[in-house]
């Protein structure tokens, strides 16, 4: 029984986390998964990132938007999981209005560089684990909500 979050659910649910696991499928069919610094700010359900245009997690996401987050509190052993998908998006004004200060690291000169483009991943799944008990809980399933 997974109702529709509000739309700031999901963000609360992620503020903890400065960090995700992001594995997407490239063209060989196999799995990869790295680390990736989130916009701290959700927006609603969507969830952001800053990437090089020609990384390979855009060319696997442009070649199979099929993509999944994965989020651990190492303290407290609470785990979300996110199932969705992921889209390159090269838009300077939307990359200046959603740039994050976490990203200066991998993009020093800030949105205004040209090296760089935003990923979104619109979450079709999410789940959070307790760390307590391993209790699985669905927080949001769209697939249930599709008309």
């Amino acid at each position: 029984m997974a109702a529709l979050p509000d739309t700031g659910a999901i963000a609360a649910l992620l503020a903890p986390f400065p960090t995700a696991l992001l594995v997407t499928r490239g063209e060989d069919g196999l799995l990869r998964c790295r680390p990736m610094a989130m916009r701290h700010a959700v927006r609603g359900e969507e969830i952001w990132f800053a990437a090089a245009p020609d990384s390979g997690m855009c060319r696997d996401l442009e070649h199979d938007p099929r993509c999944a987050l994965a989020f651990l509190d190492v303290a407290s052993g609470t785990s979300v999981s996110v199932a969705g998908r992921g889209e390159v998006i090269r838009d300077r004004k939307l990359t200046e209005t959603l740039w994050d200060p976490s990203w200066a690291r991998w993009f020093p000169r800030g949105p205004e560089q040209q090296r760089v483009v935003l990923v979104r991943v619109l979450p079709e799944l999410v789940e959070r684990r307790d760390g307590d008990s391993g209790r699985a809980t669905v927080v949001l399933d769209a697939r249930r909500h599709r008309g």
